[in-house]
């Protein structure tokens, strides 16, 4: 019989196979039944699961009853591996382990949920990744830049030109060769979040008018341009739009009675009834700071 382990250890993370190995070290696999094509086994720690291997045409298949869905769990490992020494295979060596393995991915779905849960204080390197490592079919894309180009010195008082160059050129990211709407998406909302946030910073320097201008343009922007260029299937417009509404607040609570929140308001209008959102003010987008999946 040709070696399981070695089948499977390519495909699996060091950390997982140790587990299983662990395992077998401590005699928690019972075999049922097995013979040179196909084992099945009880595999028990803290709860018991049964494992099927079988050689098929183009290699193995496995299952197993556990709630694992990352790839090869530490009870298919553990059951390849006794598979293996039932007919004599020893064991990869520590050396063989360690470079054939492979390694888990930075992020965790643990993470990705964090992020969801309190969009405000999200960890954008894990939004800009997400998709590589948990998609069903991933596919190559092309690279966004972090941040557009924008000063983010926060004493360098901010001009509606500037945010409206970096704006322009977010858009022609989107026109790029390898530009996916979908895989591209995270990183997308990711650098507008860091623009926004560089808008905050700089909001103290720059005059209030000027940051009521430019926060009615990125509403607008918002749904004109960026739900356009983004598959937002995964829900990442959360991200920019509850920074968006924490710069909205912060401006109402600083300047509630400024003329400028009239134009404002007749901006988010229109743009909200063209969208499908009637009766946008400043109000309501300031709410946005609150928003969560």
């Amino acid at each position: 019989m040709k070696s399981v382990t070695q089948f499977y250890l390519d495909k699996t993370e060091e950390a997982v196979w140790h587990r299983g190995e662990d395992y077998v070290n401590k005699g928690r696999v019972r075999v049922e039944y097995y013979d040179d094509r196909k084992i099945e086994a009880i595999v028990s720690g803290k709860e018991s699961y049964k494992v099927t291997i079988r050689w098929v045409t183009n290699g193995l298949r496995k299952s197993c009853t556990c709630p694992y869905k990352r790839g090869i769990c530490k009870h298919v490992v553990a059951t390849a591996i006794v598979w293996d020494e039932l007919f004599g295979i020893a064991r990869p060596s520590k050396d063989m382990v360690r470079f054939r393995t492979i390694q888990p991915p930075p992020i965790s779905p643990r993470q990705i949920t964090a992020c969801y849960n309190d969009p405000l204080n999200a960890d954008l390197d894990v939004i800009r990744i997400a998709v590589d490592y948990y998609a069903l079919s991933p596919k190559a894309h092309a690279r966004l830049p972090r941040c557009p180009r924008i000063e983010t010195h926060e004493k360098v008082p901010l001009t509606f030109e500037e945010v409206k160059k970096a704006l322009n050129e977010m858009e022609k990211w989107s026109r790029r060769r390898e530009y996916h709407s979908y895989f591209c998406a995270g990183e997308m909302a990711a650098a507008f979040s860091e623009m926004l946030g560089i808008v905050e910073k700089r909001l103290p320097s720059s005059l209030s008018e000027v940051m009521i201008n430019i926060m009615a343009h990125c509403v607008d922007w918002f749904y004109r341009e960026f739900e356009q260029m983004i598959d937002s299937s995964d829900g990442v417009w959360i991200f920019p739009v509850t920074r968006i509404g924490k710069i909205v607040a912060r401006l109402l609570d600083i300047y509630p009675s400024h003329p400028a929140w009239q134009e404002f308001n007749q901006i988010v209008e229109k743009v909200g009834d063209w969208w499908g959102e009637p009766g946008l003010n400043a109000e309501e987008i300031a709410r946005w700071r609150d928003q969560c999946l």
